[in-house]
């Protein structure tokens, strides 16, 4: 991931940080699974 997807993805983050309610929480759930799994990927190469 380039750094300029990183900034772009933590002000996404930062913005849903601000969200309340179930889809809110569903979407920081789907982003975290999303990170751990290329964390994951990385350590298995």
């Amino acid at each position: 991931m380039t750094v300029e997807k990183q900034r772009e993805v933590i002000r996404l983050w930062n913005e849903l940080r601000k969200v309340e309610g179930p889809v809110a929480e569903e979407l920081r759930i789907q982003i975290l699974e999303c990170f751990a799994e290329k964390v994951k990927a990385k350590r298995a190469a």
